[in-house]
């Protein structure tokens, strides 16, 4: 069986066949997904939110005290997109009134509700691939059961500029900007690069640079860098609230 064949097999296979603890280089789960759990990203960033980050997205609070909230919330206007012919406002709800709250029934269910928002992976899919592009590195990344779509490679940020003001986080490619973060995604590969040459075993080889041997190293490095970038993705929100995520730069993570 062929490399490629092997990551088909991966995929329509071993999803199915393991799905509590598959390695996932795919978005492809829905919300409330029963059938993938692992790989539902959205949710998974949610419930970890709903338990650990309150002090981000409940406001007010010690990060975002009230005195804030209500200097921004007067800027709180509609936001419009147009998606071909079609215009689309959204007017966020008085975060004041509790109506952003991340234990509210209903909220990040979908992503209007209850702000513009994204669930961004941190290390994205096609990063992923760009950075290890041969079927037989990512084969390994898989055999090391790193899931994309899992925690810390997970958070939720809004897309309009003053929502990210208010919450002291990054915008994540807002509605009137560029569709995709370029930017942010040649620093990543950057990034990228370098994990993987510490990963190397033989510096001057040019060709597979993972192999079994080091598939946990891999993991190791992978969720590392992950923490260390979504880190740096709340503080820097907080010293620059609302900086576009396309604007970041990543050279100061190891």
């Amino acid at each position: 069986m062929s490399a490629r064949e092997h990551l088909v097999d991966w995929k329509e296979n071993e999803h199915k066949s393991n799905p509590k603890s598959t390695g996932c280089l795919w978005r492809h789960a829905d919300y409330g997904s029963k059938e993938f759990p692992r790989c539902d990203y959205r949710k998974n960033a949610h419930d970890y939110s709903k338990v650990a980050e309150l002090y981000i997205y409940n406001i007010p609070s010690i990060r975002t005290p009230e005195s804030w909230v209500r200097v921004w919330v007067d800027h709180l206007g509609p936001t419009f997109t147009k998606r071909g012919t079609i215009v689309e406002r959204s007017h966020a709800p008085d975060p004041l009134t509790g109506a952003w709250d991340i234990n509210r029934p209903g909220n990040f269910t979908e992503w209007k509700t209850p702000y513009w928002h994204n669930t961004h992976h941190v290390i994205a899919c096609g990063e992923i691939k760009a950075a290890f592009p041969d079927d037989d590195e990512q084969r390994i990344i898989l055999a090391s059961r790193w899931n994309i779509n899992e925690m810390p490679n997970i958070i939720i940020l809004p897309k309009q500029y003053t929502v990210a003001r208010i919450l002291r986080l990054p915008t994540h490619v807002p509605p009137d900007g560029a569709a995709e973060h370029d930017k942010y995604s040649q620093e990543l590969g950057k990034l990228l690069n370098r994990l993987k040459a510490k990963l190397a075993k033989n510096k001057n080889q040019t060709d597979h640079k993972l192999t079994d041997d080091n598939k946990n190293d891999c993991r190791q490095e992978l969720e590392k860098a992950s923490t260390a970038i979504r880190k740096f993705i709340i503080d820097s929100g907080g010293k620059n609230p609302g900086i576009n995520l396309d604007n970041l730069k990543l050279d100061s993570i190891n």
